[in-house]
């Protein structure tokens, strides 16, 4: 009798529909790790100057990796956009030559994060999310590898459901506007011009500009449309 290859996921797919806050969500991935033959797993959404996540890795690792922003130098990330596909990697030092991927490496691999699988998902409007689970082992075995039909599925179901049915998370990647910022840039969003914020807020128009261009900056934005968008989409005003 063939082997159901999505039988290692039925209940995993079962558990996030009720799952409704996010210690929900972390303990169901956390269990599918388990059941996959890992220890740990991550969930991040990668965008052009952010990323995003909901983690069992080491807080340690958490902390150092967006306050670092090693999405941009994160050779799994890399691979994702590269291959598109689920893949399995390795943090062996030996395979990186220049020196910012071998130091990745070489932390990752002394925080126990080894080797793993990761399934990357388009997330829309050019950005991408990973669905990661990793082991402290040197090398994924043959049975931790997974079919790419399913896994693909599960890692999609999952990318939906923390974006549309819990939006908190995507603001989970550190990004910190002030009252100052989130209200000029809310106002620009309603339509109002830098002169006509200043004069609701009764600042100057040099003020403004200040706050909305912090703002940009900070969302990685070209435009003030695009930084409204992304505040916006990561329930930021």
């Amino acid at each position: 009798m063939p082997v159901d290859p999505w039988n290692k996921f039925y209940r995993y797919i079962d558990a996030i529909r009720f799952a409704k806050r996010e210690r929900h969500f972390k303990r169901s991935l956390q269990n599918l790790a388990h059941n996959l033959g890992f220890e740990m797993y991550a969930y991040l959404d990668v965008r052009s100057k952010a990323a995003v996540a909901i983690s069992n890795y080491p807080r340690e690792w958490q902390v150092r990796y967006f306050k670092q922003s090693y999405q941009k130098v994160d050779p799994v990330v890399e691979a994702a956009k590269r291959k598109k596909a689920p893949f399995t990697w390795s943090m062996g030092e030996r395979q990186f030559k220049h020196g910012e991927k071998r130091d990745f490496s070489r932390e990752a691999n002394g925080l126990g994060i080894c080797s793993g699988v990761t399934i990357p998902v388009p997330a829309g409007f050019g950005h991408m999310s990973l669905l990661t689970f990793a082991s402290s082992q040197a090398m994924v075995t043959e049975n931790q590898k997974l079919d790419h039909g399913p896994s693909i599925a599960v890692a999609s179901l999952t990318h939906a459901y923390l974006s549309f049915r819990h939006p908190r998370f995507r603001a989970l990647g550190g990004i910190r506007l002030t009252t100052q910022e989130a209200t000029c840039l809310r106002w620009a969003a309603e339509g109002k011009s830098m002169d006509e914020t200043a004069k609701l807020l009764e600042i100057r128009y040099t003020t403004v500009r200040a706050y909305l261009d912090n703002a940009r900056e900070k969302l990685g934005a070209v435009t003030l449309i695009q930084a409204a968008a992304t505040a916006a989409r990561l329930n930021l005003i």
